[in-house]
């Protein structure tokens, strides 16, 4: 039921409603475990199940109840009939060699009258350059930055990315080869995974882009490359400690998180973003700095936030909101008497169409009418609750107090406990520093560099 979130939300709220109305069967479900949670609640709450050819009373019928029973099953059969039919015509495509579904690989075109692969030659070259880059040591992120600086660009962006590359490097298809893995749904630690229980592979099936050999080898390699870099992330990390800003600080251009370096004399500062840029050739130009000259910043960032909630309690203290409140309180009440309505409107729509007052299509308009009018209504609800709850007095005062309990004496505390108490209300800290190219090309110890400006951005909770 977790796939079938509004079906769940239907019977949650089953009680509100004088049945279920569909077309068919087989569109409340096509699972057995499921359409039999939808027949005992049906049953539990006396709920009937409408369709335009019958009404199935299943709390006081047990012939509807047999009915509905062989309904489902014949659903439930038929779409398992539909997945072994589906995938048995894979599995004879790849055993052909053709090209079953999914994605085209990038170097070739489909041919939809033989159904295999065909090489598109501009894409190809580049295919062949990248497992010539790979064949000369470089990695995958070195690969991806040679293309993007000389221009190259995939299918569908403006620039490779990482995984592109990868999955250009691992994909059989690329020497020839069709792959088709079947696989079984089941479930291991309470969780669904597909586990592969057979996998058919056709050679020769269309022309290669790369030799056997030459695939071969870049994926031994790369097998060895991924090994030896494991060895190295296992490895237990130098002791960077903790520090007052741990996992706060955001890039202002980006927006991945920032890493925070120790230096080799103790000292921490914020690594340069270096990250590639969605859906570009270009990496992130936010710069680093020392760290300590940001956490001077916030700390009087925190001490002017402090200023401004003392103003801003001292206001609430003062205010007298009970006019406002009750202003919302009519309007809720006036929602929920238009909510009521639309909900008796929907339950009047179901009693004409089991009359036959109206056709199928008229039906479908009025039905999906107020089903929209009822969101609205809902979302109308929600905002007004939620203007509610904005103005309560009691819950920003504590809110505030919480706030001051956690910043009294707070340059005193360890970095850990200052830390903890960072994460307590705020959400991230958005740093930017993006320099001009020729600053950047400048001596760290240049003055003009140095003092170049950044920008701190607190997200609080």
């Amino acid at each position: 039921m977790e796939q079938r979130p509004q079906l769940q939300r239907l019977l949650d709220n089953i009680e509100r409603f004088d049945g279920i109305l569909v077309i068919e069967l087989s569109r409340l479900s096509r699972n057995g475990l499921i359409s039999e949670t939808v027949l005992q609640y049906c049953k539990d709450y006396d709920k009937p199940i409408l369709t335009p050819d019958k009404v199935y009373d299943l709390a006081n019928s047990s012939t509807d109840e047999t009915m509905y029973k062989f309904g489902s099953l014949i659903a439930s059969q038929e779409h398992a009939l539909i997945g072994r039919r589906s995938k048995n015509n894979k599995i004879s495509m790849a055993k052909q060699g053709l090209h079953i579904s999914g994605g085209i690989p990038f170097g070739y075109r489909r041919n939809d009258s033989t159904k295999r692969l065909e090489i598109f030659e501009s894409e190809a070259q580049v295919v062949r350059y990248i497992f010539q880059l790979h064949s000369e040591g470089l990695g995958s992120r070195k690969i991806v930055d040679t293309l993007n600086r000389e221009g190259y660009k995939p299918q569908r962006s403006e620039a490779f990315q990482l995984p592109t590359v990868k999955r250009i490097i691992q994909n059989p298809a690329y020497k020839g080869t069709v792959v088709f893995q079947d696989r079984k749904r089941i479930k291991e630690n309470g969780k669904f995974v597909f586990k592969i229980v057979n996998t058919i592979e056709s050679h020769d099936a269309h022309e290669p882009i790369i030799s056997v050999d030459q695939w071969d080898n870049a994926n031994r390699e790369r097998a060895i490359r991924a090994d030896q870099a494991r060895v190295y992330r296992d490895k237990p990390a130098p002791k960077t400690g903790t520090t007052m800003l741990k996992d706060l600080l955001y890039c202002g251009l980006c927006g991945r998180k920032l890493v925070i370096r120790k230096e080799l004399n103790g000292t921490y500062s914020i690594k340069p973003c270096e990250y590639q840029l969605p859906n570009s050739a270009e990496k992130c130009t936010n710069n680093g700095i020392k760290l300590e000259y940001i956490e001077a910043d916030i700390i009087d960032a925190l001490k002017a936030h402090e200023e401004q909630m003392q103003h801003e309690l001292s206001l609430l203290e003062q205010q007298d909101l009970s006019s406002i409140e009750s202003d919302l309180k009519e309007k809720l009440a006036h929602i929920d008497i238009q909510i009521a309505e639309n909900q008796r409107q929907q339950t009047a729509l179901i009693d004409l169409a089991v009359s036959g007052i109206f056709t199928h299509d008229e039906l479908k308009v009025k039905r999906q009418a107020l089903i929209d009018m009822g969101q609205a209504l809902e979302q109308s609800r929600d905002k007004l609750i939620e203007q509610s709850e904005s103005i309560n007095v009691t819950s920003h005062i504590e809110r505030m107090s919480q706030v001051f309990k956690l910043l009294n004496g707070f340059e005193s505390l360890p970095v850990e406990a200052q830390n903890r108490a960072l994460k307590q209300f705020i959400k991230k800290i958005h740093f930017t520093r993006n320099m001009p190219l020729e600053i950047r090309m400048l001596s760290t110890r240049n003055q003009i560099r140095r003092e170049f400006p950044y920008d701190l951005s607190i997200e609080y909770f």
